[in-house]
């Protein structure tokens, strides 16, 4: 029996840059107090909490006794209360707001390693697809009889991208983790990793122990894992995107497959409009302003990777310069007044849907406008939120378009 308040511990350590001294790459671990030992990066008791962070200040002492410095600030950063609201993430976030939004780079999310045994899922922002493909392409495969095959080959061929793309499925993120505020409110670039089960078959939400007594150490070892290769490729995932992020001269941000996404999510948006046509007629309802934006974005984001071809990467100035642009580009989707009922949500490209908070949802504004519009009260009003959703949306897409064009 608890009586009173119980603190909620948060920990961080650094490691320094030696060139970019204002900017932080995130990689975040979560404690637990739910259960005395689980799966949720197996660190639930004190031992372990005290583990993690003697771990990342090893991490930082190692780096430091060898001359590595990366380029970009790292930092260990280990959130409690993430059952209760996600507040001990949320609270850092708010606290610290006016300092992420000008010097984040990204936020790697490390939560549960292992929901299931058979392939690898990915959760991130579009401009991390690149990045996540090229470096799973580079780790082993951890699964028996694939020696010799990339962990890329063998996600691949367990979970293929549907429709037009030859490519493993990267998903949306959504909310359910400690990202939530730094992308979804803040606009910084997130990503997450884990090992996960087979979506056609295992019809379960999540490994049938979750948050239970059963969730520990010892049923890792022996059912779920017992090699550990499937949590080492996960750390290897997690690790790699957080040293690319801090270290890589240009950031490994590709604005094109933002680009492609914006085409996707707006045809899917339109075509979900479409099914309502004597509506869309009646209130004048068009999406040509948001597929002109989608366009003119298109257009800036290939003549931007155009111009990274003949960038003077030893001028420190254009190299920084184009740095901050991609740094900056998930904040240009942010809209500061907020989602429509739902201000703490601003991102108008990506927010969790209003019906299910662990999916995430494309250019939710005109989603939720859309969402049993069919039983509206007032039809005409719904309408024309609809259409001022659009609005919104079109506006934010040509804006972020902006900041991808050379400088005055």
């Amino acid at each position: 029996q608890w009586e009173g308040w119980l603190p909620v511990p948060m920990h961080r350590a650094n490691q320094e840059d030696r060139v970019f001294p204002s900017l932080l790459v995130l990689i975040q671990f979560r404690i637990g107090v739910c259960i005395k030992l689980s799966i949720l990066s197996m660190e639930k008791t004190h031992n372990h909490i005290k583990t993690k962070s003697v771990f990342a200040c090893v991490c930082v002492c190692l780096c430091a006794c060898a001359g590595w410095r990366p380029r970009r600030s790292i930092i260990f950063a280990s959130w409690d209360a993430e059952e209760f609201g996600l507040l001990g993430s949320t609270e850092w976030a708010e606290d610290n707001a006016r300092l992420l939004q000008q010097r984040a780079v990204a936020y790697i999310n490390a939560d549960s390693a292992i929901e299931g045994m058979y392939t690898l899922r990915v959760d991130c922002t579009p401009s991390l697809h690149t990045l996540v493909y090229d470096l799973t392409k580079q780790i082993a495969s951890p699964e028996e009889g694939e020696e010799g095959i990339s962990l890329y080959e063998s996600w691949h061929k367990r979970d293929n991208w549907t429709n037009d793309r030859d490519a493993p499925r990267i998903s949306k993120l959504g909310s359910g983790s400690d990202f939530e505020a730094y992308f979804i409110r803040l606009g910084i670039a997130a990503g997450r990793a884990r090992y996960t089960k087979d979506k056609k078959t295992e019809l379960y939400s999540s490994y049938p122990v979750y948050h239970s007594v059963y969730e520990t150490f010892e049923i890792v070892e022996q059912f779920y894992d017992p090699s550990f290769r499937r949590l080492r490729a996960v750390a290897q995932v997690r690790g790699g995107l957080t040293v690319l992020l801090a270290n890589s001269q240009l950031l490994p941000l590709d604005a094109n497959e933002y680009a492609d996404a914006l085409s996707k999510y707006a045809q899917s948006i339109a075509q979900l409009a479409a099914k309502n046509p004597d509506e869309m007629v009646m209130y004048e309802v068009s999406f040509d302003s948001l597929f002109s934006a989608v366009q003119n974005f298109t257009v800036a984001a290939r003549d931007f990777h155009e111009r990274l071809k003949t960038l003077n990467r030893d001028d420190p100035l254009q190299v920084r310069l184009v740095n901050d642009q991609l740094m900056y580009l998930e904040r240009a989707f942010i809209d500061p007044l907020g989602l429509p009922g739902r201000p703490f949500y601003r991102h108008v490209i990506f927010a969790p849907s209003s019906h299910n908070k662990y999916a995430g949802e494309s250019f939710p504004g005109i989603y939720d406008a859309l969402f049993d519009i069919h039983n509206s009260a007032d039809p005409e009003k719904a309408w024309q939120e609809v259409k001022r959703q659009i609005s919104i949306a079109a506006f934010t897409v040509h804006a972020a378009a902006m900041t991808l064009t050379p400088p005055a």
